[in-house]
């Protein structure tokens, strides 16, 4: 499992979503992206690309287990 903040330096967390699914052996791997993006975005964020899913900032990280 990956999970990545969607803003973070020195790439689009998205352009990082499409890198890691370009290789054959992470193509099915669980990808969580933590974001503070409004309910809209979020939206077009998981039709815009191959997100597993999306946690809202700030959150708990017991929500995790």
């Amino acid at each position: 499992m990956i999970i990545s903040d969607i803003n973070i330096p020195h790439i689009d967390g998205l352009e990082l979503i499409q890198q890691v699914r370009a290789i054959p052996q992470y193509k099915f791997t669980p990808i969580l992206i933590l974001t503070t993006e409004t309910s809209a975005e979020k939206k077009s964020i998981d039709k815009s690309s191959d997100v597993t899913g999306w946690i809202v900032k700030p959150f708990n990280p017991n929500t995790l287990l």
